[in-house]
């Protein structure tokens, strides 16, 4: 079965389908988890405000009726690849970045061509030095100092092969994403403490700048931001669940999309780069269910386990 999407298709759907509509049981999403064990999700969308000026409390009401499908989804041991992970070479993504798009395209196919089993072998060995350690520590010059601990045994190595092995664990296991080469860990619940300030967050085509969020026993208590913060404040009140945990830690592995990082879009794979997730973290490895989940990247930061630094001022060991 293949189903197109487009930019215009999500935008229309807001702006010409009656917000009657936005709370009716997703019955065909439902089936259609139900009925195939394989997804192939190639992605698209050029504009980096798609959802502007659109309500949260449409956006809330959508993914609440949507959280059925998302639930059956993670309790199925589906196959699922998506094509493109984030860095599929747009002229949008390009003009982000600041590189000609013809560099985003090398780096794309590069990254593409990485051996699964080499990816796998770096992975496992970060993975190993996470489970033997107790205390992770996050830090960066702009004022970021977190400390908090990771279920090492829930980990995911993304590296672009779907086994048997992995699918049997689960959904979140039984993902990749192409150009793989990422190490996700989601948190243990109640261990963070501390702040992350992320320098430059894209969120409906606004740059927030110096997005802090603070974190006390694995809890958001305190948002915020020197600009543009307004937009993702009103989108986080309104969602539910476990909006307020902290969720888990993404590294990138992957030596052949070497990208800018910290230009407000998250560009998983680059080696050394860190994403931190707030909120929902079930496609993670983690338990923690909500309609809210944010990804922040950070450039240049620091990641260290117990003694040894896993990363440098940017650069993985």
């Amino acid at each position: 079965m293949i189903t197109l999407q487009s930019d215009e298709m999500t935008r229309r759907s807001f702006e010409q389908v009656p917000e009657s509509y936005d709370s009716l049981p997703q019955t065909l999403g439902l089936d259609m988890v139900r009925v195939f064990d394989v997804q192939i999700v190639v992605d698209f969308g050029q504009s980096e405000s798609l959802m502007a000026g659109i309500s949260p409390q449409r956006r809330a009401a959508r993914a609440k009726a949507s959280e059925p499908v998302a639930q059956a989804f993670y309790d199925r041991k589906l196959r699922f690849v998506n094509l493109g992970n984030g860095i599929y070479p747009t002229a949008t993504l390009a003009k982000r970045l600041g590189v000609p798009q013809a560099e985003v395209t090398a780096a794309f196919w590069k990254g593409a061509a990485v051996p699964a089993a080499e990816l796998r072998t770096r992975g496992e060995a970060v993975r190993q030095i996470f489970a033997a350690g107790k205390k992770i520590t996050l830090t960066h010059p702009n004022g970021t100092n977190l400390s908090f601990a990771v279920d090492a045994g829930h980990g995911i190595v993304s590296d672009g092969a779907l086994t048997p092995e992995k699918v049997a664990k689960g959904t979140a296991a039984g993902s990749t994403w192409l150009p793989a080469g990422e190490l996700i860990l989601p948190a243990v619940p109640g261990s963070a403490d501390g702040k992350v300030v992320i320098d430059k967050v894209l969120f409906d085509g606004k740059e927030i700048e110096a997005l802090t969020l603070v974190y006390a026993k694995g809890q958001l208590t305190s948002m915020t931001a020197k600009s543009n913060l307004d937009g993702l404040k009103a989108v986080y009140d309104a969602s539910g669940g476990a909006k307020s945990a902290f969720g888990w830690i993404d590294l990138g592995l992957n030596p052949g999309t070497r990208l800018p990082v910290g230009t407000g879009r998250v560009v998983w794979t680059v080696p050394g780069a860190i994403t931190v997730g707030l909120g929902d973290n079930r496609g993670f490895g983690g338990t923690n269910a909500s309609n809210f989940g944010l990804a922040t990247q950070l450039a240049g930061a620091t990641l260290q386990v117990d003694d040894k630094a896993v990363i440098q001022n940017g650069e993985l060991k």
